[in-house]
């Protein structure tokens, strides 16, 4: 599995990659512990990833849900279903500090959860997820 998924969210228990393909393309399994005082159960998603470095130097991460017969559902957990998502990553030009971010996310944490909690968890989720992207990019390119 490539360096830059497994770190991407600070709640991530579990990141397991099932093949080898070519162009960076996996099968994924994460897995989340239960959050907002166990209001949400254990999830766990299965997604195709790519990952592409271009030749500028722009890192895309491209990602959706699959089912995968090496990825059936973990006891105890609640399947989650990520719609098609990622990340692109582009230097910006004379700026070798800096980078342009464009993502798009959309989970559908499964479950009977009242839409209140998921208003509350996603901010904090997501707030975490772009220090830790940032560090897996360093991570990744160097």
């Amino acid at each position: 599995m490539s360096r830059l998924q497994g770190s991407l969210s600070g709640t991530v228990v579990e990141a397991q990659s099932f093949g080898d393909w070519p162009w960076a393309l996996h099968i994924t399994r994460t897995t989340t512990p239960s959050a907002a005082m166990k209001l949400i159960s254990p999830r766990d998603f299965v997604d195709v990833v790519l990952v592409k470095k271009y030749e500028d130097g722009t890192i895309g991460t491209n990602a959706t849900h699959i089912e995968h017969p090496l990825c059936p559902p973990k006891p105890g957990f609640v399947r989650g279903f990520n719609h098609p998502c990622g990340c692109f990553i582009e230097p910006v030009p004379g700026e070798p500090d800096k980078t342009n971010l464009v993502s798009f996310f959309q989970s559908d944490l499964s479950g009977f959860l009242p839409q209140s909690v998921v208003d509350a968890f996603f901010p904090r989720s997501m707030a975490e997820f772009y220090p830790n992207l940032q560090k897996a990019v360093k991570k990744f390119c160097s």
